[in-house]
Formats: structure tokens, C-alpha cells, sequence
């Protein structure tokens, strides 16, 4: 288990969140998706580093692609401070670079209109033998999902609740694999239900590679959720990374995420710790800064 000690002091220490009143359409491309999608598609070469198929599960998947000229996106324009500010850059590191090709595979022409999300990035990796299990439970956005990755191969789309599949989906067949949990935080306790869903997957899936996005709203929340998972004895290591475009704040807009791994690929580390500092600067809206460590 990494005990690496962070590179900033944060900031953050404010009251846990209560509502973020969430559509993932006013916030595709924004600073948290660059995050997580930066070791996404990290950890999905390398899962294909080994010729075995795997299973990915994406518990809270969304409508697979978001138009950046749509009315959310315009009337709600974060994927300017986000993807924006990385597109057409040049000499970044390795990570960010892959994660920005994978971008541009869904963009022709060299202009930036739309922003894949996670069930789409997933999908474009897939293998002959790899499998996707796509979880959304919004009708409308389910709807656009089958849209967008309805005939795609190896994928497989379910409209039900992301926490009860972690329960009903795991272990996938191909015994190896990726869980993203990625919740839309409405809940106030939204925190404590995916730490109780992750904690009874690891009893099913323990070797599996959990990526798990929160929001930097407050640190004591966060601390919490983090002890008691290690707590739980199912843990055997772990790499969590922050990144905050601004002075976290406990109400208002998002200025930070957190992503936090459970049995990180070989790599991962040394690559954010590469790739953050960049992003910190490139994103910055004001006080900006990151994280990567271990968890005790």
C-alpha cells in the first residue's frame, strides 16, 4: 500500500455536501470528468496490457455523449474551463496526452463539439471477449444511451440502479475487470451509499480495479468515508488524487474532485503525479492545486 505524503497541504475544510442538484449535461468536459477521465483510460490500457478479456462496470453511466453546442452546455459552459483548455495543447504528459486522443477520436475534423462520457470512452476499448455493463436509471437519459451505444459490440445496457447492479453484476464471468462509480451526489447521504455498495462489491470482486469520483466539498466527509473503508479489512491498496481548479468551497460551485483507486494498475501513480501538476495549472481558475497519495 503507497503512503506517499501529498504534494500541497489542501485547503478544503468545509461542512459535507448536501445537494449539488446534479445534471451531468451542464457538466461534461468540466474539470472532475478531465480527473477521472485522465485514469480511466489509464486504467483501461492497462488492463489491455494482458491479452485475457475483462468486464467493465460503469454504475451511474449517463447518455454515453454530451453535444458541447447543446442548451445545457451553452447555458452551463464548464467544459470551457475543463477539456476546453486542454484542446490543441501540445507537449503534456503522457497521460493527460492519452486521455485527449482518446477525445479527439470522437471529434473529426480537429474541433471540439463533443464530449464522450465514460460509457463511450469504455466502449472504444473494448476488445473482442471485453464487455461493458452500462448502468442508468433516468429514463431520458437511458433513452439517449441506447442512442449513442445501443449497437455498440461487447456492450451490454441496463436501466436499473447502479448500487443494486454492484451487487447483481459482480463478479463479471471474465474474472477481471474495472467497477466506476460515479453517482450524481443528489442524495445528502450519497457518500455513505456508494461506500456501503463498494464495501459489499469487494467481498464479491475484491481484486477488481474500483475507481470511485467525489466531490471536493468537504474534507472531513471525505476522511470519513475513507477510514472506515479501510476499516473494512476488504482493502488491499489504494491511490487517491485530488484536484482542485479553486479554493474548495462548501456551497456553491464545484471547484474540485477526488477520485480514490482500489488496486490501482502498476503505473498509475507515478503518471498523475506527472499529469496533475499540468492540469492544476492549466485549469486554474484561481487557487489551484493537487494531491496523490496512498491511504493509511
Amino acid at each position: 500500500m503507497s503512503r506517499n505524503i501529498p504534494q500541497k497541504h489542501s485547503p478544503w475544510g468545509a461542512p459535507p455536501v448536501t445537494d449539488l442538484n446534479y445534471r451531468h449535461a451542464f457538466h461534461a468536459g468540466n474539470h472532475g470528468d478531465v480527473l477521472k477521465h485522465v485514469a480511466l483510460v489509464f486504467c483501461l490500457d492497462a488492463l489491455k496490457r494482458k491479452p485475457a478479456s475483462f468486464a467493465v462496470l460503469d454504475t451511474h453511466a449517463g447518455r454515453g455523449v454530451y453535444d458541447l453546442a447543446a442548451a445545457e452546455a451553452v447555458r452551463s459552459p464548464e467544459w470551457t474551463g475543463g477539456i476546453g483548455r486542454l484542446w490543441g495543447q501540445e507537449g503534456l504528459p503522457d497521460a493527460l496526452a492519452r486521455h485527449l486522443a482518446a477525445i479527439a477520436a470522437h471529434n473529426a475534423g480537429g474541433d471540439l463539439r463533443l464530449y464522450p462520457g465514460s460509457p463511450t470512452l469504455i466502449a472504444a476499448a473494448l476488445r473482442e471477449g471485453d464487455e461493458l455493463h452500462a448502468c442508468e436509471l433516468h429514463p431520458e437519459e437511458y433513452a439517449a444511451l441506447r442512442r449513442s451505444l445501443g449497437r455498440a459490440p461487447g456492450v451490454r445496457l441496463h436501466e436499473r440502479d447502479g448500487y443494486e447492479a454492484l451487487a447483481a453484476l459482480l463478479p463479471p464471468t471474465q474474472r477481471r475487470g474495472l467497477v466506476l462509480i460515479d453517482p450524481p451526489y443528489e442524495a445528502p447521504d450519497e457518500l455513505a451509499l456508494a461506500l456501503a455498495a463498494i464495501k459489499g462489491a469487494l467481498h464479491r470482486f475484491a481484486h477488481g480495479i474500483y475507481l470511485w469520483w467525489r466531490p471536493l466539498k468537504s474534507a472531513s466527509a471525505l476522511a470519513a468515508v475513507d477510514a472506515e473503508l479501510m476499516s473494512s479489512g476488504a482493502v488491499r491498496s489504494t491511490l487517491r488524487a485530488d484536484l482542485w481548479v479553486d479554493a474548495p468551497r462548501p456551497e456553491g460551485r464545484l471547484t474540485g474532485s477526488s477520485i480514490l483507486l482500489l488496486n490501482p494498475p502498476f503505473g498509475l501513480e507515478p503518471a498523475l503525479r506527472e499529469a496533475l501538476p499540468a492540469l492544476a495549472g492549466l485549469l486554474a481558475a484561481g487557487a489551484s492545486g493537487w494531491s496523490v497519495r496512498g491511504l493509511d
